[in-house]
C-alpha cells in the first residue's frame, strides 16, 4: 500500500509514553458507507484494521516517502455480538522470536470491546515498485475471461449491495470451490460502496469478503459472522484476473471454515473463519 493522502477513519490523537498510540474514529457514515454494516463483518474488520495501524504507523514517524509496505498477516477476536462500531482505541507494536508485530484494539462508545487483532507486514525498500508492478500486471493479462463471468445472485453469497457477488456458483469435487472476479465495479466505489481499496491490486478487504462469501455459498445462502479468525498473505492477488477459492480438507463446517485462494496457479491466501 503507498501513502495515503485522503483524510483517514482512524485519527491518531496522543503518541503515548510508551510508543502505543491512542485514537479516535470517524462516525461519518456519508464518507464511510461500511459502518452501515455489522461492526464484526470481515469487510468492517479488515477497513479499520488498515485505517487504524497506517494512522498510527504515521503518527509514529514510521513512514518514508515513496515507500509501500503490504500486511502479511494478521488475526482478530471480536467482541460480544451487539456492540456498537469503534469509536477509540489503542496501537501497541511488540516485538515476539525476532518479528515486529502490532496489537490493536477497538471500543464502541460505551468502551464495549469491539475487537482486538494483531498482525505484520513488509516495508518494500524498492523505490521503483509501481515498475516492478506494472511488469507482473502485464505478465497475468494472459488469465483474461473469454465470456462474461457468470457471478452468483447476491443472495447466495449474502453481498451487502446490488454489485456485490465476487464469485461464482459453488462447484463440488474433490474439495469444493468457487471462481471469483474482482473489479472496480463490484470491488470498488462507487460500484460497491462497502469495498475499498488502493486500486493497484486486491486488498485483504476484498479477501476477507471473498472467504466470507465462500462460506455462505457453502451453507446455502445462509451468512453468518466470525468471532474471529486469522489470514495469511504471501502473494499480490490482482483485479481484473480469475482466482479459485476452495475449502481446505477437514473442515467442521459448524466451528470454522479454512480456505485457500489461488489465482494464475499459484496460492496467494489462506484464512480460517472460527464460528
Amino acid at each position: 500500500m503507498a501513502q495515503v493522502t485522503m483524510e483517514p477513519w482512524a485519527k491518531a490523537q496522543e503518541v503515548l509514553a510508551d510508543g502505543g498510540v491512542a485514537f479516535t474514529a470517524s462516525r461519518d457514515g456519508e464518507t464511510w458507507p461500511w459502518l452501515a454494516l455489522d461492526p464484526h463483518d470481515p469487510i468492517v474488520i479488515q477497513t479499520i484494521n488498515f485505517w487504524a495501524s497506517y494512522q498510527c504507523g504515521e503518527a509514529r514517524g514510521g513512514w518514508e516517502p515513496g515507500q509501500w509496505t503490504a500486511l502479511t498477516w494478521m488475526e482478530w477476536q471480536a467482541g460480544a455480538p451487539g456492540c456498537g462500531h469503534a469509536t477509540h482505541g489503542v496501537e501497541d507494536v511488540f516485538e515476539k522470536e525476532g518479528e515486529h508485530f502490532y496489537r490493536l484494539t477497538f471500543f464502541d462508545d460505551a468502551g464495549a470491546l469491539v475487537a482486538r487483532m494483531t498482525g505484520k507486514g513488509v516495508v518494500f525498500r524498492n523505490r521503483d515498485f509501481e515498475g516492478w508492478r506494472a511488469k507482473e500486471k502485464k505478465r497475468l493479462q494472459t488469465e483474461t475471461i473469454k465470456d462474461a463471468f457468470a457471478f452468483a445472485p447476491v443472495e447466495q453469497v449474502g453481498a451487502s449491495t446490488a454489485n456485490g457477488s465476487l464469485l461464482s456458483a459453488l462447484s463440488t469435487g474433490k474439495a469444493p470451490s468457487a471462481r471469483g472476479l474482482i473489479t472496480a465495479k463490484n470491488g470498488l466505489a462507487p460500484g460497491n460502496p462497502h469495498l475499498s481499496g488502493s486500486g493497484d491490486h486486491v486488498n485483504a478487504t476484498h479477501l476477507a469478503e471473498v472467504m466470507r462469501q465462500f462460506d455462505t455459498l457453502l451453507r446455502g445462502g445462509d451468512k453468518r459472522l466470525p468471532r474471529g479468525g486469522e489470514m495469511r498473505f504471501m502473494r499480490y492477488v490482482e483485479l481484473g484476473v480469475p482466482l479459485t477459492v476452495s475449502l481446505k480438507p477437514g473442515c467442521d463446517l459448524a466451528q470454522c471454515i479454512e480456505a485457500e485462494v489461488h489465482q494464475a496457479g499459484r496460492l496467494c491466501t489462506t484464512g480460517r473463519f472460527d464460528f
